[in-house]
């Protein structure tokens, strides 16, 4: 045999042995059969001031001919911390749990006005942390949230995402995330709204009623769905459907013609700041509204003097609505609008002079909404 030959040989022996040696597979590894996938997690603060961990997770039934059900089994533990809570409930099943597939995460109301971060920062500080999860807030208890059976759909883990994302289409909120409330927790002048749910026990399903208004870490008032949709738009976020019923009536016998229902088209919004030399804050909120005509009982709006006397009285309604909700969220100290961070980029000066955490409450915030009316509906 050549001595070419030889040593080609020898390289590739050479090479492969390497290849195995490096091909050793995963020491960390952990499957899937071996675990029990968390798919929805909930988070209560006891009255002794333990936590709360109510989890579920899947279970696959096989039924006659051969036929496999999967249903959702709900468990709870406490513990003095949430990674104590989740250590005590891995000692109530047969496998260890896995949260890595977690798709929400639901926070009781008393906790949520304590502190949240604490509750997250095993999450963050897990490389197989389930930080896409959604985040929400319950009126009561999170436990009784994921105890409930909806008719129209078997799986919490299903129900819950949804929900919140329905409910985002209709306007009320955006859909955060474990990952995407991190940063704002943290950062001044930069506050977030979380959807706010109500369980009712007794048709086994539960309901957004509006958001919950955070400064920092906590919890720190409500607002109604009403008041979630405009503020969402004073903020330059428009949803696939944001609606508004108004009154505009209230002499009619038939109830339902005291009311018309519009659907926000298109905005444009303009935000002014000016800063005084004492570091008086005034705001300027302009926002313009292009909406459509839902409901009417009262009139088929066949005129435009009619569209202009409803443009001017949606007008007033909705910059009354603006007050009440801006008056709301100062007096929560949530700078949802993110004004305090708009005045740290573009007024660095002014803003060093600020104290932001009790500054906030006093600036002055004007709204300055229209309304047009663009479409009246079809048979117009």
């Amino acid at each position: 045999m050549k001595t070419s030959e030889m040593k080609k040989k020898w390289f590739l022996l050479g090479t492969l042995i390497m290849f195995i040696v490096l091909l050793t597979g995963c020491w960390d590894q952990r499957l899937i059969k071996e675990s029990r996938l968390i798919l929805a997690a909930g988070l209560d603060l006891e009255a002794n001031g333990k936590i709360l961990d109510t989890v579920v997770y899947p279970v696959v039934n096989k039924g006659s001919n051969a036929v496999s059900m999967i249903r959702s089994v709900v468990v709870s533990s406490t513990g003095v911390t949430t990674r104590d809570a989740r250590f005590n409930l891995d000692k109530k099943v047969s496998q260890m749990f896995d949260a890595s597939r977690n798709r929400v995460f639901l926070f009781g109301e008393k906790l949520a006005k304590k502190d949240i971060y604490s509750s997250l920062d095993v999450i963050y500080r897990d490389p197989r942390g389930s930080v896409n999860a959604m985040v929400a807030v319950v009126k009561g208890s999170a436990k009784k949230s994921l105890e409930i059976q909806p008719q129209d759909s078997t799986l919490l883990d299903i129900y819950y995402p949804e929900l919140l994302r329905s409910t985002s289409a209709i306007g009320l909120f955006e859909i955060e995330t474990v990952q995407s409330i991190c940063t704002l927790m943290f950062e001044e002048g930069n506050d977030f709204l979380l959807p706010y749910l109500r369980v009712n026990e007794k048709q086994q399903r539960a309901e957004v009623i509006g958001t919950a208004m955070f400064h920092h870490n906590k919890m720190t008032g409500t607002l109604t769905g009403k008041e979630s949709t405009l503020l969402l738009l004073m903020n330059g976020v428009k949803q696939d459907y944001p609606r508004f019923t108004f009154k505009i009536a209230d002499e009619k016998r038939v109830k339902e013609r005291n009311y018309i229902t519009i659907l926000v088209n298109d905005i444009e919004r303009k935000m002014k700041i000016d800063i005084s030399p004492e570091q008086k804050v005034r705001v300027k909120l302009a926002l313009e509204m292009d909406v459509n005509v839902n409901e009417l009982p009262i009139d088929h709006l066949d005129s435009a003097a009619k569209a202009n006397e409803f443009n001017k009285t949606l007008t007033k309604e909705m910059n009354a609505l603006a007050k009440k909700t801006l008056a709301k969220i100062q007096k929560a100290n949530c700078d949802e609008l993110r004004i305090g961070k708009r005045i740290r980029s573009f007024h660095y000066a002014d803003w060093k002079q600020m104290n932001w955490e009790k500054d906030y409450r006093n600036i002055s915030i004007e709204p300055d909404i229209k309304i047009t009316i663009i479409q009246h509906g079809i048979i117009n």
